[in-house]
């Protein structure tokens, strides 16, 4: 299998405020990566969750907050679905 081919895992991710409540309808997508992403965002959900399906790799991930404010994080997937947070800075 080419890597540009590898299988997507769905992932599970959370978007956070600094006290720890989740920030729904936040705007959610990868900046950068080391396989190739749709250029596409997602939007969490009323308690900050998200899913995003990505292969094996490292991503940045961005998520932005309909006030504008945003958090950053980078995570490293594998052939396993993995959890992740993304801290929005107050």
């Amino acid at each position: 299998m080419l890597m540009g081919d590898a299988e997507k895992i769905l992932h599970h991710g959370r978007v956070v405020r600094s006290n720890g409540e989740g920030v729904s309808e936040a705007l959610v997508y990868v900046t950068t990566g080391t396989a190739p992403t749709p250029e596409i965002a997602i939007r969490s959900d009323g308690a900050g969750h998200f899913g995003i399906a990505l292969p094996p790799g490292h991503f940045r991930l961005q998520a932005r907050t309909v006030d504008g404010k945003f958090g950053v994080t980078t995570i490293v997937t594998g052939p396993e679905a993995s959890s992740f947070e993304i801290s929005i800075a107050d």
